[in-house]
């Protein structure tokens, strides 16, 4: 398939630093419809859902997350460890569930727009 987007875990780093601070790159080139921020409480478990259209980007701010990915199925599941500076990117049809180790906040970016009522007919809960 063209252009197929594929799970992807990995940690940021720093594109320049100095006296001042850091700046990141968290996402380059990807059509984003909408970018929310996302906190948790210790234990807090969010998601459980999957997209049918939309990728979802992650971005972990701060704190430590468990997320579970699996088909919609309930096959294929893995779970990763993420903690501050985790980028995710989730493809269409990938069930998503986040539970928080820690207090934690996160950056939600995903290719449709939340403002319509196409993101709620994207969705579908587990």
């Amino acid at each position: 398939m063209k252009n197929q987007i594929k799970f992807e875990n990995k940690v940021i780093k720093p594109v320049f630093t100095d006296k001042r601070g850091d700046i990141f790159d968290i996402l380059e080139g990807a059509k984003v419809g909408h970018i929310g921020m996302v906190t948790f409480s210790k234990g807090a478990v969010r998601g459980n859902h999957y997209h049918i259209k939309s990728v979802q980007y992650s971005y972990v701010v701060s704190g430590n997350l468990e997320l579970t990915i699996s088909d919609p199925d309930g096959k294929n599941k893995k779970v990763y460890l993420l903690k501050e500076g985790s980028l995710n990117v989730i493809p269409p049809k990938k069930v998503h569930t986040y539970k928080a180790l820690s207090k934690s906040v996160m950056l939600d970016l995903t290719t449709l727009s939340r403002d319509s009522k196409g993101y709620e007919k994207d969705t579908i809960r587990v």
